[in-house]
């Protein structure tokens, strides 16, 4: 389903083709990338730690709502709170549905997989391209 595809590969018609995740350094997007963890978490500061799980795609929805058309987000950090045992990725994908936008991944890339984390953490996670309906421009 994900297709992996190499940033100078990357045409226009594919923007609206479905979730763009820029998996490597990419000068020109990093430029004009808006940091989104400050933005998401004072919409989940708002509610309960108990709730924060449930509601925390639709603080994203939201948050996404508060910004330009077809933005470019980074660092998404506060997703990967252990205690809220989510599927990120997919979170990610049905707020793309609702709102376009594109992110620069806050991980990295490897063999057909994005990365978040350390092993050694609690917050790691590997998400395997092929699974999830996604650009991923490396």
């Amino acid at each position: 389903m994900g297709t992996i595809i190499e940033h100078k590969y990357l045409t226009n018609d594919m923007l609206t083709c479905g979730l763009i995740i820029y998996c490597k350094n990419m000068l020109k997007a990093e430029d004009t990338a808006i940091s989104f963890n400050k933005i998401l978490a004072e919409k989940l500061i708002s509610l309960s730690v108990l709730n924060r799980s449930r509601k925390l795609e639709q603080c994203f929805v939201d948050a996404l709502y508060s910004l330009p058309n077809d933005p470019i987000i980074k660092d998404i950090d506060v997703m990967f709170n252990p205690q809220y045992e989510v599927d990120v990725m997919k979170i990610l994908i049905s707020a793309y549905k609702k709102k376009h936008y594109s992110l620069i991944w806050s991980g990295s890339y490897y063999d057909g997989k994005l990365i978040y984390g350390e092993e050694k953490y609690p917050d790691y996670k590997i998400y395997n391209i092929s699974c999830y309906d996604i650009i991923c421009v490396i």
